[in-house]
């Protein structure tokens, strides 16, 4: 599809992955993926019949509810479909989710919880996209709180609204998306800190903050 020539194909596997991003009406976020491997040819077996081409030979799904300070407050697992009845053991494990912050770091706690043969190898991949999708879906409600401090982004609060700034080709210093959308972080002129000092978020106690 996207070579000048790829004629001569064979469809074999088709992986769907689906990521949906929910406001829930308690002010939270409910996040549920899903990701689906349909076999093209027979996959053999010794131990259990065989996956016939069209079948599902992997059909799991994750539900994650965050809240606005990038914390998993919820979360659960299910198998559909996997090759193995084992598979589904490790479901309810998936609530060790719980507490873990979406962010700098999320991947490497992941892996200490649910990481190699204590958890699902795709219910555990999927979890990057759970974090993009909330990173996404809450985005506009994230830029509004920001930008009721004011216009200049080096004064918000929660500099993590932003932290997708020098992450990407389009979104590098220097570049012109940058100069056009945020022109004061565009320099290398130097942050200024918030007036308020803190939370993006004043329902935080001191302590969280």
């Amino acid at each position: 599809m996207l070579l000048e020539h790829d004629e001569g194909k064979e469809l074999v596997h088709t992986r769907q992955i689906i990521c949906r991003g929910y406001r829930r009406r308690d002010g939270l976020w409910q996040i549920e993926a899903s990701v689906a491997d349909e076999k093209g040819q027979a996959v053999p077996f010794r131990s259990r019949p065989d996956v016939a081409s069209g079948e599902l030979i992997h059909h799991l799904a994750l539900c994650v509810v965050i809240d606005d300070e990038y914390q998993i407050r919820d979360a659960s697992a299910k198998t559909m479909a996997a090759p193995w009845p084992v598979c589904s053991d490790v479901a309810a494990d998936y609530r060790k989710l719980i507490g873990l912050r979406i962010g700098p770091g999320f991947t490497r706690a992941v892996r200490e919880v649910l990481g190699g043969t204590l958890g699902c190898t795709h219910l555990t991949d999927l979890l990057g996209q759970v974090g993009n999708t909330y990173m996404q879906a809450s985005y506009p409600d994230r830029l509004a709180r920001q930008r009721l401090h004011g216009e200049d982004p080096r004064r918000w609060p929660d500099a993590r609204t932003l932290a997708f700034v020098d992450g990407c080709h389009a979104w590098r210093k220097g570049g012109p998306v940058l100069a056009a959308e945020y022109p004061q972080l565009a320099g290398d002129e130097p942050a200024v800190a918030p007036e308020s000092g803190g939370s993006s978020d004043p329902r935080r106690t001191p302590a969280e903050r």
